[in-house]
């Protein structure tokens, strides 16, 4: 927003002359005073969890308004993972899921959901789309955050397979990491709706998080899906911000489909 130094008026572009009087570069940008609070202002409510297969690693539930990271070594079974975590979520809640797949096509998907979790296929809660642009994510987010005003789940697999629509660089680089992250974050400061995120994201060889530190400090929760020597899979919190980290589990279901009725 600009203000007019001769006229007073308002607009919302900058421009050269004033729209209003025709004053010459007399547009300044308005700057919004901060607004601080107290803590006694603050209404706090109590913060809803869903109940999810490794509720160990969250701290009781999959936390509303959250964003968690969950990464992991190639076939470990993340996109597997996820499908479980938002199937038990939906056989107990009625709320909205888009799954963003920049990586799979969606016929896959539902091979998996079929092996898996075949629930999924006759839910209509849960939405699919195959994209891998950010701005073109960020619209279909904005379109279907308007169509589910009640808090919805979304789903990024995987955030290192986006990329800006001008990047020069090769998706998975810390700039587009970083420009997803930070779009995915501008729908947390909207007040209208508190979407829940779950991202998932690769690892190096090291058998570390793929990408920039800044992943793991802008998200809430950190977990790492992990491939044992016996074929096991286990599930490590690194970071949590509702409940304490280092918390590792075994998980049983993603060796163990679900048999085909």
């Amino acid at each position: 927003m600009y203000i007019c130094k001769n006229c007073g008026d308002k607009q919302f572009t900058f421009t050269i002359k004033c729209r209003t009087c025709a004053g010459f570069l007399t547009l300044e940008k308005i700057i919004p005073e901060p607004q601080f609070l107290t803590l006694e202002e603050l209404d706090i409510t109590e913060i809803k969890k869903f109940k999810t297969p490794i509720d160990a690693n969250l701290g009781e539930g999959l936390t509303l308004g959250s964003m968690t990271v969950l990464a992991g070594a190639p076939g470990a079974g993340k996109s597997t993972l996820t499908l479980e975590i938002i199937n038990q979520i939906l056989n107990h809640e009625q709320i909205p899921v888009l799954y963003i797949s920049s990586e799979e096509p969606p016929e896959m998907i539902k091979i998996r959901a079929l092996k898996y979790t075949p629930e999924l296929i006759h839910n209509e809660n849960f939405k699919l789309l195959c994209e891998t642009i950010i701005e073109r994510i960020r619209d279909a987010i904005k379109s279907f955050l308007q169509l589910n005003s009640e808090s919805p789940i979304i789903i990024l697999d995987s955030i290192n397979a986006v990329q800006a629509g001008k990047s020069k660089s090769a998706p998975g680089s810390p700039s587009n990491i970083i420009k997803a992250l930070n779009m995915l974050h501008n729908f947390r400061k909207t007040p209208e709706s508190k979407p829940t995120f779950l991202i998932i994201s690769h690892a190096n060889k090291q058998r570390s998080i793929a990408g920039p530190l800044t992943l793991q400090h802008m998200v809430d929760i950190v977990l790492f899906l992990d491939i044992e020597k016996d074929n096991s899979r286990t599930l490590t919190t690194i970071k949590n911000r509702f409940g304490p980290a280092g918390i590792k589990t075994t998980l049983h279901t993603l060796t163990s489909p679900k048999p085909s009725s």
